[in-house]
């Protein structure tokens, strides 16, 4: 699929930024009744913050230090005054390690809601859209069952050197798109609010350039702030 191709699929939802699918209960629901509202950030190294903290400009090939655990979650915790635990694994893959990682967190780490974003790493190994849903139907049956609220994100839509796994990623928000309104969940649709944010998406200033798979410091920031916006609504 060429990148003008996937501006046209996704041109509609672009022009609605993060939007939410209607749920039951608010993602910010105080659900296990603990007087706590804490929420957990589950993903691969965009989740996790790598690239965090590199301005943007810097010329970045890439990116080999992980650092500690930033991104978005911490901004979101601020922003909300409360807990959010980053539960972001560098390289990990939503079929092959995610969607057996999140049944044990259930049991390791006490939350409210769980925000999924993941399967970059899966679009560099070319995985199969429909193998990628039936994976993320799993998890959220699995959170569901445990009590917990589910939030989905879709996709960034890397540039630059990764720009070749677009396809894969684009191929993969459709697919959350669908299972959050399938399964009545909220929606944040990051794909759509990073290309709204970014005219001249194939330089868009929101990543590391031209590495092109992790946003810098001011990537990070749009993602707290359609994440905040999208749990509020």
């Amino acid at each position: 699929m060429k990148f003008h191709a996937v501006l046209v699929s996704l041109g509609l939802a672009a022009m609605f930024g993060a939007r939410e699918v209607a749920a039951q209960d608010s993602p910010l629901s105080d659900r296990d009744g603990n007087g706590v509202v804490q929420l957990l950030a589950f993903g691969d190294s965009i989740t996790y913050g790598v690239g965090d903290d590199i301005p943007p400009g810097d010329y970045v090939y890439e990116i080999t230090d992980s650092g500690p655990p930033r991104g978005y979650p911490s901004r979101l915790s601020t922003s909300l005054s409360t807990p959010v635990i980053n539960a972001g694994v560098p390289g990990e893959r939503l079929i092959a390690q995610g969607a057996y990682r999140l049944p044990k967190l259930l049991n390791e780490e006490s939350f409210d809601t769980v925000i999924i974003m993941e399967g970059s790493n899966d679009a560099i190994f070319q995985e199969d859209s429909g193998a990628y849903s039936r994976s993320l139907q799993k998890m959220i049956n699995v959170a569901r069952a445990s009590g917990k609220g589910v939030v989905l994100m879709t996709v960034l839509l890397p540039i630059g050197i990764h720009q070749s796994l677009q396809p894969f990623t684009d191929a993969y928000s459709q697919e959350v798109r669908e299972l959050a309104l399938l399964n009545n969940l909220p929606l944040i649709d990051m794909e759509s609010s990073f290309i709204a944010a970014c005219p001249e998406y194939a330089t868009c200033a929101l990543y590391n350039l031209p590495e092109g798979l992790h946003p810098n410091v001011s990537g990070y920031d749009t993602v707290a702030s359609t994440v905040l916006a999208g749990l509020q609504r």
